[in-house]
């Protein structure tokens, strides 16, 4: 079996030049449109033009830049390459014409496209997403065109307005450099680009403004000659002798999936990740080759003091890296975010927040169970079960009297003193509770039992205990929804036959 050669992609300039496109319906249409908004000069041959498609060329092509010509007739003769066009392109259901028109093009030296044949091709065009000067293109050879449109649409999902910003902002440096005179060849771009798309998009007027200023001083640097790479890579900023930034994100509840787009945006613009212990190995695989990873975890026998972490991450932002403090589920959510916004604000380091998937409600959410719902809870509340987090200590009695759904996080080692206590507080121990282990993880598991039962079951860290009659729902699918004490007793049976 030979090796496929999948061809050298370059970019055509059409504008003004002639482009041949044989056929007369919504696929040769299509061509025609792509050619005319490149400027093409296109010529349209066909027996006829397919009405039966609602496919006027006069209508559908008016308007676009380039122009276009109507011909019918049967476009076999190698007339149809009189004045040797740069490009033809075949999009015709007829094998013959497709394969004799292949010819012509062949013996004319003229580059030939067939839609959907590639066997005819020497030229195959590709699937394409263009945003400002961003152009992505992919290609399978013409093998499968619905597979590089769908590869295409997913490429085309990580081209942000940072990324469009910082190929701008590259580009006007490369001119204004071009233009004293001097090489741009060996600067540090990367460094540019990567500080350029870190910019905050929600705000696109101040970000512009940041843009033009990196621009303006990366551009002294490097005339000055201060702008190079060096041999192992360079940290922080364009220009060096400025403070880094520290990015405070929720890497969510374990699954990249879940993952916000500026979470992903941050991990690219990175330089250095201090990440936690429940950030999942999924997530971490999405951060670039060659950024630096500090685990921070909190693991039973090697605790990391929180201030220990504060001062890292202002000594690295002091040293000019981009840092971002990756944490499981929402930064702000018992997530100790807050304690180093504070030290970093107190140190005079700048810093964003980015907001993630918590996993108080995707826990839930993934279980099926609704955390509010009509006639069942018109609230939740969020608690923390850590001892060493509450400060001040919950009142467990008082939260057994708030109604609606309680949610605990971090309340494994606890949970057989937190159901006395909420049942000393009125809570009923037939109240429905649902315990979530590993949420969003390929491991997931979902223990439905009774409140009354809780401290019998075995469960393991992580896990996020739903306290409420809304555990007793199983929304996963239809089939699967259930409530009431039927549901609740059957799961129970089942899991106390498991563990023995």
């Amino acid at each position: 079996m030979s090796a496929v050669v999948p061809g050298l992609p370059l970019v055509l300039d059409l504008d003004g030049r002639d482009v041949l496109v044989v056929g007369g319906g919504p696929v040769a249409a299509a061509k025609a449109r792509q050619l005319l908004a490149v400027g093409a000069r296109v010529t349209m041959v066909a027996p006829h033009f397919d009405e039966a498609s609602h496919f006027d060329v006069a209508s559908d092509l008016a308007g676009l830049p380039g122009q276009a010509v109507h011909a019918a007739g049967r476009p076999t003769a190698r007339a149809t390459l009189n004045g040797l066009p740069r490009l033809v392109i075949t999009a015709t259901d007829d094998e013959d014409v497709t394969a004799a028109v292949a010819a012509d093009a062949a013996a004319a030296r003229v580059f030939h496209n067939a839609a959907d044949r590639p066997e005819h091709c020497s030229a195959t065009l590709m699937a394409l997403h263009r945003r400002g000067d961003v152009t992505v293109a992919v290609s399978t050879g013409g093998r499968s065109p619905a597979a590089a449109g769908w590869l295409r649409d997913r490429l085309a999902a990580t081209i942000d307005a940072g990324a469009e910003r910082a190929v701008r902002v590259a580009a006007v440096a490369r001119d204004r450099i071009r233009a004293a005179g001097r090489s741009s060849e060996g600067l540090a771009w990367r460094n540019l680009l990567d500080e350029a798309a870190g910019l905050d998009g929600g705000r696109v007027a101040e970000a512009d403004d940041a843009a033009a200023d990196l621009a303006d001083r990366f551009v002294r640097r490097a005339l000055s000659g201060d702008a190079h790479s060096s041999p192992g890579g360079a940290h922080g900023s364009p220009d060096g002798d400025r403070a880094g930034r520290v990015q405070l994100v929720g890497a969510g509840p374990g699954d990249p999936g879940l993952l916000t787009v500026a979470a992903v945006a941050a991990l690219r613009w990175a330089d250095v990740v201090v990440h936690d212990a429940l950030v999942g190995d999924g997530v971490l695989a999405l951060i670039p080759k060659g950024t630096e990873l500090i685990d921070v975890g909190k693991r039973p026998g090697r605790p990391v003091p929180q201030e220990a972490i504060g001062a890292l991450l202002v000594l690295l932002a002091r040293n000019g890296r981009r840092v971002v403090r990756l944490k499981g589920g929402d930064p702000y959510v018992f997530g100790r975010g807050g304690e180093e916004a504070l030290a970093l604000a107190a140190a005079g380091v700048a810093y964003d927040v980015v907001p993630g998937v918590s996993a108080a409600l995707a826990a839930p959410a993934l279980a099926g169970v609704p955390v509010t719902q009509r006639g069942l809870a018109a609230a939740v509340t969020v608690i923390t079960g850590h001892r060493a987090l509450s400060q001040p200590p919950v009142d467990w009695e008082a939260a057994a009297r708030l109604g609606g759904t309680l949610v605990v996080l971090m309340g494994v080692a606890e949970r057989a003193a937190i159901a006395a206590a909420l049942q000393r507080g009125g809570l009923h121990p037939d109240t429905p509770v649902a315990v979530i282990e590993r949420a969003s993880r390929a491991d997931q598991r979902v223990l439905r039992t009774r409140l009354r039962s809780v401290g019998d079951l075995l469960v393991e860290a992580p896990a996020t205990l739903v306290i409420g009659e809304v555990a007793a729902l199983d929304l996963r699918s239809a089939g699967g929804a259930s409530s009431g004490a039927s549901a609740i007793e059957g799961a129970t049976t089942e899991l106390c036959a498991a563990v023995g």
